[in-house]
């Protein structure tokens, strides 16, 4: 819900929409919530599960450190 991602970016000093990064393993919950809140989003996805969505991530990782890479 978008509500919840405005309720907490409320509460983050300086945030900025801009520079953040929304990290999730679900494509329904995590990608599309932060999606509809405006933010660039990273699916963990470690098990190469196959997208049968209409949800695009920004990005698509299978460990953690691969975030390394894009948060550079």
């Amino acid at each position: 819900m978008k509500e919840y991602f405005d309720y907490v970016f409320t509460r983050i000093p300086n945030f900025d929409v801009n520079q953040a990064l929304i990290i999730g393993d679900s494509l329904t919950a995590d990608i599309k919530g932060g999606q509809l809140a405006g933010l660039d989003t990273c699916w963990l996805n470690p098990d190469k599960k196959p997208n049968n969505t209409d949800i695009v991530p920004t990005y698509e990782i299978q460990t953690l450190e691969e975030l390394y890479g894009i948060l550079k």
